[in-house]
């Protein structure tokens, strides 16, 4: 039974999802094919992740002698307060045990997601109803010891390029230690590239450069740059696994793995064994029969295997999913409360049939028998009000216990109502946002922080001409609900931009 039913499972369509790039994939009988991200199909599998820089993540220790009941609020109040949460946002968290616990303590990898940024991340993928797996990207590589691609008893350290973000983290005996997000995102290797050239180099040109030439080019301006960000690049990994390796007490590392978004680049295994030391290797896995015809990212292979492994065990612990289908319809309240009022039904109508059978055939037998059930349910009554005894016992136990934690209920009370307080004034805030930011595209100008001070928005933006920075406070100044001001326009030393904080009285909208 257990075989069929694992069969079976692998018969089901995995769909891989990425939220940034948009890419998608599916694995059916042993077969890959992209697949287009606008399709949904309600009997796939859908599994995502979402990148390292999105994440809020740490290790936080808790007491031996918590309980399990205790365990998720003593947690999730160790969040707010030692990852440095922000009380009026709302986040998804989830935890689990690591293998490094410490004397009297248990420590626990802990995971925070602010739900706005969750929300916005998946935003174009709205017609995709439900994605069944989302977890965060450091944590895909636990299925490559899961399926046996690679043996759980050494450490191994993964280095991964996206786009958009870049993250170093490491695993041992097959197990999670340790993640970082770092600024060596592709996309910020190609700005850097652009800028130290004095040269306009589009993404795309670069990626293609990269991943045509490798370590390598004919001119000698560019192999010159691709040395000095790359030897930067791995200086700044090595110093990240050494402090991994002093704070998580690793003795060695064995293996360093690369992968990236833009497939291998060649001749980074060698450049980076030459920085750090350690032996090095592109991570590229082959499951599919027809992985030779298939360019596929390391990321979706994982995804894939971890879907794979999610539908053997139904392992929730890495998945932080909002987005999950409702259970069947009889595991439900309302298909049962359907279950019930059907079977109440049956009976109703099947009663007058069985009760002239009952008088006049077996009136007798039924008696003897409804007598000896009497004695049996009499016996178990007995056993129901000893139970009832214990449980208002114990139900008087935890209400002192429940006394005891007044002060972290209050301290949750304020939690939610800072969080109250968020969700009521978001809208407002969203739509004067949109508003300004609207104004600053109209007049050349860029956003660069954003900040709320007293019912005043500081909008610091970057602009080619000062006299876009000038046309745009004049714009905002002719609004009713707004009071606009700046101290001062200055051009930034380190490049050709006039950069300026703005500040936009906004007359109590926010109070609304």
């Amino acid at each position: 039974m257990l075989k069929k039913r694992m069969i079976d499972r692998r018969k089901r369509s995995i769909v891989t999802l990425d939220p940034y790039s948009l890419k998608s994939y599916l694995y059916r009988d042993n077969l890959i094919a992209e697949e287009s991200v606008k399709k949904f199909d309600d009997r796939a599998f859908y599994i995502s992740y979402v990148q390292t820089k999105d994440i809020i993540s740490s290790t936080v220790d808790v007491e031996i002698g918590v309980s399990d009941e205790e365990l998720d609020d003593v947690i999730e109040i160790k969040a707010y307060d030692e990852l440095g949460l922000e009380g009026d946002k709302e986040y998804s968290i989830f935890h689990f045990q690591s293998n490094q616990n410490d004397g009297e303590f248990r420590v626990f990898n802990v995971i925070a997601i602010d739900t706005d940024v969750l929300n916005g991340i998946f935003g174009e993928l709205k017609h995709i109803k439900y994605i069944d797996y989302i977890t965060a990207a450091p944590f895909l590589m636990k299925s490559l010891y899961q399926r046996n691609l690679l043996t759980p008893d050494k450490t191994d350290c993964f280095v991964y390029f996206h786009k958009d973000d870049a993250f170093v983290t490491i695993y041992k005996d097959g197990e999670y230690v340790f993640s970082k997000s770092i600024k060596y995102s592709l996309g910020y290797i190609s700005d850097t590239f652009a800028k130290e050239l004095g040269k306009r180099i589009d993404e795309k040109t670069f990626f293609e450069m990269l991943r045509r030439n490798g370590m390598q080019h004919e001119n000698s301006a560019y192999q010159q740059q691709l040395m000095k960000i790359f030897g930067e690049l791995f200086v700044y990994i090595n110093d990240v696994i050494l402090y991994a390796k002093r704070a998580y007490r690793l003795e060695t590392i064995d293996q360093v793995y690369i992968g990236t978004e833009i497939g291998n680049i060649a001749g980074v295994e060698e450049f980076c064994y030459n920085y750090i030391s350690l032996p090095t290797k592109y991570l590229d896995f082959k499951i599919s029969k027809n992985a030779a015809e298939v360019e596929i990212e390391p990321l979706h292979t994982m995804m894939i295997e971890t879907a794979v492994t999610y539908l053997e065990d139904r392992d929730d612990t890495h998945n932080i999913s909002v987005f999950k289908r409702p259970p069947p319809l009889n595991q439900r309240a309302s298909g049962k409360l359907i279950q019930v009022v059907a079977a109440s039904l049956v009976l109703s109508l099947a009663y007058p049939a069985y009760q002239f059978v009952y008088e006049k055939m077996f009136l007798q037998k039924e008696l003897a028998q409804l007598q000896a059930q009497h004695r049996t349910l009499s016996q178990k009554s007995a056993q129901i009000k000893a139970a009832l005894s214990q449980v208002n016992k114990e139900k008087k136990e935890i209400d002192t216990k429940l006394a005891a934690k007044t002060k972290d209920l209050d301290f949750r009370t304020s939690l939610l109502k800072e969080i109250y307080k968020k969700k009521v004034n978001y809208p407002m805030k969203a739509k004067i946002l949109t508003d300004l930011f609207k104004r600053v595209n109209e007049h050349h100008a860029k956003v660069v922080e954003t900040d709320e001070q007293n019912n005043t928005m500081v909008i610091t933006v970057r602009s080619p001409k000062d006299k876009y920075i000038t046309e745009l406070i004049e714009d905002i100044s002719k609004g009713k609900n707004y009071d606009v001001s700046t101290e001062l326009i200055q051009k930034d030393d380190n490049s050709s931009y006039y950069q300026s904080a703005i500040k936009v009285g906004l007359n109590g909208q926010f109070s609304q």
